[in-house]
């Protein structure tokens, strides 16, 4: 035992000798953001519709029957989350959704329905965003689940727009980009303000995964998505901060025009061999005037297997868009009220083969247009804002026919093959 005793002193001593040697304890962690809280917030859309005109196709008849014109409230949107800036220039959004609570399938508005002893709740936006450079916007990271910086449309939130439903040329959009009706999809985007915020800019990359394995999987060809966009403010700029959300209505704040453009690339997936789109968009603020919209061309090339073991090959084109007018007018000095006017049209495949085409790639086809008109009063900015407003929609199967589901004017989930009808609404929009 004394011998063991003998052999290991030496090695303690060596030890103890190390110890004193040792580095001092790490201590240049990245500093918690003095005063850094949790902020939540929650936003709702309550809307009463009254529906007219609404018309379900009736298969044993193959005719388009009328159905009763009906009221209906429902929860449009509604979304609770959470924003946070734990570290210097590092910011986390949450967001969840439950929307269309309480939404009648046979009622004119577009939309799923969201009913049940216990509607759903998911998660409508989940990312982190970055600011790279101090004292710049110039590079800022966004990483997670948030949509493609694409159309100006899909990337304004609903809350935004001065028509009371969104213009539905985002839903051909979102649908072509990501393969569903959110437009989200997780990815990465570099983008920022540059030239005294003269230029916004955004690319990104990202992994939509539709359409195979349940929704899961892009399937066994596998290509990213590909996103840019380069807006030009002329006069004041839309935003000082660098930041993914953006607004109309300005409240004679601004005095600007934006001007952007972009583009995305998608290669070869199990759905369709390459998919392209092409976006302009614009918004004019003067005074009490705000205009904006936007124009989206959309292709999808695809082949077919010939029985003869060639390959025919095709491109499927489509168009969607919109334009949209409010005026503010002050009254007594004391209430803010904007009439408003928008206009959209979607332009797919007419012809039978064209619409065959259409269907090999998941794509839309036919016609669809939307008028909207009405007054918004803002009680507080876009925070508190009541709407009226009529909306008269209308489309053309071309080729498919009567029965046709080639697009949401022609289709309502949980229904089947429809026309969609008129309606006019009144909405409250709240932020908290």
């Amino acid at each position: 035992m004394h011998a063991r005793f003998r052999y290991l002193m030496p090695l303690l001593l060596l030890l103890q000798g190390l110890s004193l040697l040792a580095q001092p304890a790490f201590d240049h962690w990245l500093k918690k953001k003095e005063g850094a809280k949790i902020e939540p917030f929650i936003m709702l859309q309550l809307w009463s519709t009254y529906s007219m005109g609404q018309e379900r196709y009736n298969t044993d008849t193959q005719q388009y029957e009328p159905l009763e014109n009906r009221f209906n409230t429902q929860l449009r949107r509604a979304r609770l989350g959470f924003r946070a800036e734990p570290y210097e220039r590092l910011q986390v959004n949450i967001v969840g959704a439950y929307d269309l609570i309480g939404r009648d399938v046979n009622a004119a508005p577009v939309g799923d329905a969201n009913n049940g002893g216990l509607p759903r709740l998911g998660i409508w936006d989940a990312f982190v965003q970055w600011n790279l450079l101090p004292e710049s916007q110039a590079l800022n990271l966004i990483a997670g689940y948030f949509r493609p910086q694409l159309s100006r449309e899909s990337i304004t939130s609903g809350w935004s727009v001065n028509s009371m439903e969104k213009a539905m040329s985002q839903n051909y959009i979102r649908k072509h980009l990501t393969g569903i009706a959110s437009g989200r999809a997780t990815g990465l985007n570099i983008g920022g303000l540059l030239y005294e915020r003269r230029i916004h800019y955004n690319l990104g990359v990202f992994n939509p995964t539709f359409p195979a394995n349940n929704g899961n999987s892009t399937g066994t060809q596998f290509s990213p998505l590909l996103v840019g966009r380069v807006a030009l403010h002329v006069g004041d700029p839309e935003m000082t901060t660098y930041r993914i959300a953006y607004d109309i209505n300005y409240f004679g704040a601004r005095r600007g025009l934006t001007l952007a453009g972009g583009g995305a690339w998608q290669g070869a997936t199990d759905l369709f061999d390459e998919s392209y789109t092409a976006a302009f968009d614009f918004l004019l603020n003067y005074g009490s005037l705000q205009l904006d919209g936007e124009w989206n061309f959309l292709w999808r090339e695809g082949h077919q297997i010939l029985p003869s073991d060639g390959n025919r090959y095709f491109t499927n084109y489509e168009g969607a868009g919109h334009i949209r007018a409010g005026y503010n007018v002050i009254i007594n000095q004391k209430y803010l009220i904007e009439p408003s006017f928008m206009y959209m049209r979607y332009m797919g495949a007419m012809s039978t083969e064209a619409q065959r085409n259409a269907r090999a790639v998941g794509a839309f086809a036919g016609q669809e247009y939307t008028f909207d008109a009405g007054l918004n009063w803002y009680l507080h900015q876009k925070n508190l804002k009541v709407m009226l407003h009529y909306t008269w929609q209308g489309g053309d199967a071309g080729a498919a026919g009567l029965g046709a589901t080639v697009n949401p004017h022609f289709f309502q989930a949980n229904v089947g093959a429809i026309q969609r009808g008129n309606w006019i609404g009144l909405g409250l929009n709240t932020i908290f």
